[in-house]
């Protein structure tokens, strides 16, 4: 491994450290700004995600600048693999952060409306889930991504609930519709969050252990390969 390989590398992960920050801090603004009803910070969350937009492309170049020049194999290869599939999920949550976001913006145009029952458990949950996803990135820590993977179906089902409850509350109040139907988005966006935050736990269990896990239970393939 050559002494720019080294210095590339460590520069493509400082750029990814900076681009997860970003993304951690507007999902996390942005679910506090729809739970607080705090439509200025909303909007600030809507107006950094061009930022974000920008640092996934530098980053996506880099890993492919690198891959061009240096071209890697084994378990270098996978790292660039992986960087290059968990900046685009990272993209993703600052995209799906900025559409909460915006419904919290609306929210507070269709009056008082209270979040519902077991939403901030949700968020919490995801919130975790995309803390972790992150964390085991940086520190290469396949087993704590394997956490992130089993954390996902408690998001699930909370979404199940969540959206169930919402639907009898339309019925029972149909004045409450335009808002609760925000609401809804606002769960399934959180979902999605999930989702991401599990393909990015899935890519650093490939890249440390060179095992594909998508579509399988969390504790299969738990040993390494040998690359």
């Amino acid at each position: 491994m050559t002494k720019h390989f080294l210095r590339d590398l460590e520069e493509l992960e400082d750029q990814a450290l900076r681009l997860a920050e970003r993304v951690e801090g507007a999902l996390g603004a942005a679910l506090d700004s729809i739970l607080s009803r705090d439509p200025v910070t909303a909007r600030e969350v809507v107006d950094g995600d061009r930022e974000i937009d920008i640092l996934e492309v530098e980053l996506e170049e880099e890993a492919l600048k690198i891959l061009a020049l240096h071209a890697p194999v084994a378990t270098d290869l996978r790292y660039l693999v992986a960087v290059i599939k968990i900046n685009n999920d990272l993209e993703r949550i600052g995209d799906i952060a900025a559409n909460i976001a915006a419904r919290a913006v609306d929210l507070e145009d269709l009056g008082p409306v209270e979040a519902p029952e077991r939403f901030d458990l949700m968020a919490q949950c995801t919130r975790t889930m995309v803390r972790d996803a992150i964390r085991s990135l940086v520190h290469r820590d396949s087993q704590l991504a394997r956490k992130v993977l089993a954390e996902d179906d408690t998001v699930d089902e909370l979404q199940t609930e969540i959206l169930g409850k919402l639907e009898d509350i339309m019925r029972a109040r149909p004045e409450t519709v335009e808002a609760l139907m925000r609401w809804g988005s606002v769960v399934r966006n959180v979902e999605r969050i999930a989702d991401n935050a599990t393909n990015i736990a899935e890519d650093v269990i490939y890249m440390e252990e060179g095992i594909i896990v998508r579509h399988r239970q969390p504790d299969v393939g738990a040993h390494k390969s040998d690359a």
